[in-house]
């Protein structure tokens, strides 16, 4: 779901007769859900086991897209349905990084980049089953419906798994946050704010990159979701392919040259003068956006016992504040001034991630090959 506005967003627009500044609201619903969703399962659920938070997110989830897709009649009614859906799609992504955090205390960078790049595989996939479908004469409507029956699908799937849950996972209360930044501040900033602007630029891509291909190439629905699939592969080729170098390197120092990678090549999808070379340049932006999630998440295991679960849901919750924002700002930047100008903004935010990366190998303590 957390791709599927991107490709839908035009058919949506033009079904409800609604103008391009209303794409951010649109995009606000969903990722202010996110930003709710991290709340909730930190501040109110310690006390359910993870394997029902999962059961029962699934769940919700699909009678939300159920909603979204049969009865919305207009963009509030959109807002609401979409909020839900985003509120109960962030818990799963929380809970994996927060799994990992607790249980995984030695490569925890390599098994934050694995679990994250089947999160990539899902998110390359479902594009494309968005275009086939677009361009098969589905509309939107339906696609939400056919997630809403892949939701279901994947509650049942649950019911029948193990998930060992994390010792010691309370509801998060003001003491523990202030414990947590205490213990490593300088670092925690770093971290959040790294975040904040990395999966900001990541989501400006998601969300409103098929609608550049759209209006400024004249793509087709179903080839402007490939735009977003070619995105989302080279996120997952990048994190596939940087797994075996993080013994090689410091964190900071991959960070800094993949951040590199993507501003010039968001530049390069933007300042392209036909479609086929924008897509070739996505497709590298989305190499060089790969890795900021994990290796960032890696610095997790600074942080001692479950005070190492806290950082990643701060990460969580930064990182849903950062694609709240810029998600619904380029809305409104792209009617004022042009949807190339509002997209072009990604690269700053993707330049702001290098200057973190140099401040994060100054508070982490890291050698130049990662190591304390």
């Amino acid at each position: 779901m957390l791709i599927s506005l991107g490709p839908l967003l035009d058919p949506i627009l033009r079904d409800l007769r609604l103008p391009l500044v209303k794409g951010g609201i649109l995009s606000l619903g969903f990722f202010l859900g996110r930003v709710l969703g991290v709340l909730l399962l930190n501040f109110g659920l310690a006390r359910v086991p993870l394997k029902s938070i999962l059961l029962g997110v699934a769940w919700v989830q699909a009678a939300a897209l159920t909603v979204a897709g049969l009865l919305a009649p207009g963009l509030w009614p959109l807002f609401g349905a979409l909020l839900v859906t985003g509120l109960t799609a962030v818990i799963p992504n929380a809970i994996s990084g927060v799994w990992v955090g607790a249980h995984v205390r030695a490569g925890t960078e390599r098994a934050m980049l694995v679990v994250f790049a089947f999160f990539a595989l899902g998110v390359v996939v479902a594009p494309l089953v968005i275009g086939a479908a677009l361009s098969l004469g589905a509309t939107w409507r339906w696609v939400l419906i056919g997630e809403a029956a892949f939701s279901a699908i994947m509650a049942a799937a649950l019911t029948t798994s193990r998930l060992p849950d994390v010792k010691g996972r309370e509801n998060l209360r003001l003491r523990q946050l202030k414990e947590t930044a205490g213990f490593a501040p300088r670092l925690l900033g770093a971290m959040l704010a790294a975040i904040f602007f990395y999966v900001g630029s990541e989501t400006i891509l998601g969300v409103w990159l098929a609608k550049f291909e759209i209006d400024a190439h004249g793509a087709t629905p179903a080839v402007a979701a490939i735009s977003v699939t070619l995105l989302w592969a080279g996120i997952m080729l990048g994190r596939y392919a940087i797994a075996p170098l993080t013994h090689l390197a410091a964190p900071s120092r991959l960070l800094a040259i993949f951040a590199a990678v993507q501003t010039a090549f968001v530049l390069g999808t933007v300042l392209s003068p036909n479609l086929v070379s924008s897509l070739v340049c996505v497709f590298f932006a989305g190499v060089g956006a790969s890795v900021c999630f994990p290796l960032v998440g890696g610095y997790t295991n600074r942080f001692p016992g479950w005070y190492a679960g806290v950082a990643f849901s701060g990460m969580m919750l930064a990182g849903t504040l950062g694609s709240t924002v810029f998600s619904y700002l380029i809305g409104p930047v792209a009617e004022a001034l042009s949807l190339r100008l509002a997209l072009g903004f990604t690269a700053v935010l993707s330049a702001l991630v290098i200057v973190l990366a140099f401040a994060l190998h100054r508070v982490s303590g890291e050698s130049a090959t990662g190591r304390l």
